[in-house]
This record gives C-alpha cells, sequence and structure tokens, in this order.
C-alpha cells in the first residue's frame, strides 16, 4: 500500500485512540442541556437532507454520463461538506461548546491543527507532481483541498464563536 495514503489513516486513528483515551479517563464530561441537544438534532437532520440531496444530485449525473470525478472522491465530499454543515451549525447554534472554556478552546486548536496537516497533504500531493484534475476529473488531491478549507473555516467559526461568548459574558 502506498505509504502517503497510509500515513493519514495511521495519524487519523491514533487521534482516535487518543481522543477515545482521553475521553473515558476524562471525569469532566462535557454537560449540554436541552436546548442544545435539540440544536443538535436539527443540525443532524439539515446535514443529513444536504447529504441526500447531494447523494442524488451526484446519481443524476452519473445517470447523464456527466463524469465530473471518481464515485470514491464524489462520496468522500460529500461526507466532508455534510459534516461540515453540521459542525458549523451546531457551533452557530450554540450547540457544540460545553460549559468547559479549556475543551472550547482545544477543539479550536483542533480545528486549526487538522486544516494545516491536510493543507500539508495537499501541498506535497502537489510536490509530487499530482494535480487537481486529472482526464477531466477531479482527482483525490481535491479531498485534501476542500478538507482543508472546511476545518479552517469551521476554527474561524469557532474562534469567532468563543470571542462573542467571552464578550457578552463580560457585558
Amino acid at each position: 500500500m502506498n505509504f502517503s495514503v497510509l500515513l493519514p489513516v495511521i495519524i487519523a486513528a491514533v487521534a482516535a485512540l487518543i481522543v477515545f483515551i482521553a475521553r473515558i479517563t476524562n471525569k469532566n464530561k462535557a454537560s449540554y442541556d436541552e436546548r442544545q441537544t435539540l440544536a443538535r438534532y436539527s443540525a443532524f437532520r439539515t446535514s443529513f437532507i444536504f447529504l441526500l440531496f447531494y447523494c442524488l444530485i451526484c446519481a443524476t449525473l452519473y445517470i447523464l454520463d456527466i463524469k465530473w470525478s471518481n464515485t470514491a472522491v464524489q462520496m468522500f465530499l460529500g461526507c466532508i461538506l455534510s459534516l461540515s454543515l453540521f459542525i458549523a451549525l451546531c457551533i452557530l447554534k450554540d450547540a457544540y461548546f460545553s460549559n468547559t472554556p479549556k475543551r472550547n478552546v482545544s477543539s479550536v486548536i483542533t480545528f486549526f491543527l487538522f486544516g494545516i496537516m491536510t493543507l500539508y497533504y495537499f501541498i506535497s500531493g502537489f510536490a509530487k507532481g499530482n494535480t487537481l484534475f486529472m482526464d477531466g476529473q477531479i482527482s483525490t488531491l481535491a479531498i485534501y483541498l476542500i478538507f482543508s478549507i472546511c476545518l479552517f473555516v469551521l476554527g474561524i467559526i469557532a474562534l469567532i464563536k468563543l470571542i462573542l461568548d467571552k464578550r457578552r459574558v463580560e457585558n
């Protein structure tokens, strides 16, 4: 298997393992009230409907024989965009952050760190001679670019939300 494909999978697995261990050992679980839980359900419904429409559009383009990307890239892009929409709506509806300020700051840092990491893979793909388009279709390199953009946007949204919440508490 290609090492450039295996390395992000290993990093993601290690990060998931660290988060899992931290959640098990952490005594202060994140607490959400009923309003936040309902807002999360609403954001989940919206992102799920977005994903359904995205899949419907991709299927329609496939039936019309319009090949803009291969199926794997299309589905990964749909999942990335849908998950990013869910997180953005949760942040904007005040349903993402808990009452723990330290945890909130660490989530903003995590958005930017993973954004930098995926941007690194995008740039290293260009250094290896890959392009965004191959044979008139979007290549797998676009996944890194779009995921990086989504992570930076989520980090900016979360940072703005934290600053606005801090100003509101001070006033």
